[in-house]
């Protein structure tokens, strides 16, 4: 600010006897300024003094004194109009129109190196701190292509800003798309590697975030930005680190980009990610958790993995760490524990005594998702005596039977008792557990819910409770509720449903009350109705042995 109102104060009054200047060069500054320059200077250093410490307003008068001075032949008076927009753009909370950019785009295309600097801030300023509306309006203006231009700025001070808005910019998949459109990733890949912290980490931050998009990924791979996330994970700055263990885990979810990640480094990655487990930093941790996780979607890196050794730092992290990292350590776990041959170690390191606790701190809803998931991917396997010993199958039915717990939560326990349910142990557990509340829940759960994967995998796991001999006392007490479901299952258009639906009428009707129940029901109609359908050949054979017992 001071500096622009030098520039003003000489300009405005270098005719007059109000101001002695400074020693200028006479030359410099010939001829004086013209008056419409004079009137802009004195309408923004009026409007400067007024409104310093005010939320700036532009209105149509102060944008045209802006663009006199943008377009002036006299540089220091651009410089001024650069400086002033510098100002004003950390406080400027109105949109800015699009008749702004023009002049705006001018100055960031100036010969001066002074002017490009404060108008490159202004337009990163912009993007940060005013409303969302400001990065479709410089998004629209074609600001985009002077911004990537910028980039190769021989200034770190502009290469820094512009990657700044870029990386502001690339927060909707439409601007992530354009600005590789643009070509902006070769740049941003070179900045990436400046020894400037602050040009690398938001060269970096921008690429993460082209990472989000699909489509840009295999043009990140093109570029060589694989290699580069990989080098940069073992700098020594924790928010370039975050940046790129994040990309990784983004370019990870596809399986081509997979393979791409663990070939480019010959597995370096999964050893660097596997560091940065001890990280200092949680926000590090929980990212190089993440980008395991998904790493760890293959086969033959889950056995990687685990044989260099991720498995104590992924305990240690699930022992004494933030809420978000701890999820995300036990979705490395949940990957892990998909092949078999990692079952044994995970129970010999006592993980399951871990999940347990973890089960029972209240809200951890994230935590508990992936907990769940890794109780059913051990119980498939042959852990399944371990978990109900350990006591991990009632922690499940804890969690199972708080009717806050979201969606999401349901899904994964529900499908992990419904697992549990082939065990022996597990289902005489899941049936004499809970005085009843476990059948009821379920039944709930099948006609109410309104996630499909809910209502089935807790229909799955009622019908494993009826073969441990469920008495007639609680199929009574439920039975409403169980035929509802049924006939809801029964009408689905999903082969699934109607499959398991038969099978669990099956199994009820060796029980006198249902059976009674059944026959004076409109469930052996909707039975027939099968026999007539498209259904597969299976169902209708189910369907006849239904109605024939």
């Amino acid at each position: 600010m001071e500096v622009f109102l030098d520039y003003c104060m000489s300009y405005c009054c270098m005719c007059c006897s109000c101001f002695c200047p400074r020693d200028f060069d006479d030359d410099l500054y010939e001829p004086l300024l013209l008056e419409e320059e004079r009137t802009a200077v004195n309408e923004l250093l009026n409007y400067l003094n007024r409104e310093y410490e005010e939320k700036p307003v532009l209105s149509k008068d102060r944008q045209h004194a802006l663009s006199i001075l943008t377009y002036s032949h006299n540089e220091d008076l651009q410089r001024s109009a650069a400086l002033c927009l510098a100002e004003l753009s950390e406080r400027l909370q109105q949109p800015i129109p699009m008749e702004l950019m023009e002049p705006l785009i001018v100055l960031l295309e100036s010969r001066d190196i002074e002017t490009q600097k404060a108008a490159s801030l202004a337009i990163s300023n912009l993007t940060l701190y005013g409303p969302d509306s400001n990065k479709v309006t410089i998004m629209q203006s074609g600001a985009i292509h002077v911004l990537i231009r910028l980039l190769k700025s021989p200034s770190r001070e502009i290469q820094c800003n512009a990657c700044g808005c870029i990386t502001t910019l690339a927060t909707t998949d439409v601007n992530k798309r354009e600005i590789v459109r643009c070509g902006g990733i070769p740049s941003l890949i070179k900045l990436a590697r400046s020894q400037d912290l602050s040009v690398k980490r938001n060269a970096a931050g921008a690429l993460l975030n082209l990472t989000h998009v699909e489509s840009n990924r295999s043009a990140l791979v093109s570029a060589g930005a694989v290699q580069l996330f990989i080098d940069l994970l073992d700098t020594n700055d924790t928010d370039v680190q975050y940046y790129c263990a994040a990309a990784i885990s983004n370019m990870a979810v596809d399986e081509t980009h997979r393979a791409t990640v663990v070939r480019e480094g010959n597995h370096k990655v999964l050893t660097v990610l596997i560091r940065l487990l001890q990280s200092p930093s949680d926000k590090v941790k929980c990212q190089a958790c993440f980008a395991l996780r998904n790493l760890a979607s293959d086969e033959t890196n889950q056995v990687a993995i685990v044989e260099m050794g991720a498995l104590p730092y992924l305990q240690n992290i699930m022992q004494a760490s933030e809420d978000e990292t701890m999820a995300a350590a036990i979705a490395a776990l949940r990957n892990l524990s998909i092949h078999k041959a990692n079952e044994k170690l995970i129970i010999e390191k006592g993980f399951l005594v871990d999940l347990n606790r973890i089960l029972h701190e209240p809200l951890l809803w994230d935590a508990h998702c992936h907990a769940a998931g890794t109780v059913r991917n051990l119980a498939a396997g042959s852990q399944a005596n371990v978990i109900v010993e350990e006591g991990v199958l009632d922690s499940l039915i804890f969690v199972f039977l708080q009717t806050t717990s979201p969606v999401s939560v349901q899904a994964e326990i529900t499908a992990a008792m419904a697992v549990m349910g082939s065990n022996e142990s597990a289902r005489k557990r899941l049936t004499n557990g809970g005085t009843g509340k476990i059948l009821s829940r379920l039944v709930s759960l099948a006609v109410n819910s309104t996630h499909s994967e809910v209502q089935y995998n807790s229909a799955g796991t009622i019908g494993q409770m009826l073969s441990a001999d469920l008495t007639s006392d609680l199929i009574s007490t439920n039975q409403s509720g169980i035929m509802t479901y049924l006939h809801q299952f029964l009408e689905s258009v999903d082969p699934a449903f109607v499959h398991i639906a038969l099978w669990t009428i099956m199994q009820l009707l060796n029980d006198p009350g249902f059976h009674a129940a059944f026959d004076s029901s409109e469930l052996p109609h909707r039975i027939e109705d099968i026999l007539k359908s498209s259904l597969p050949s299976q169902i209708k054979h189910l369907a006849r042995t239904v109605l024939a017992k």
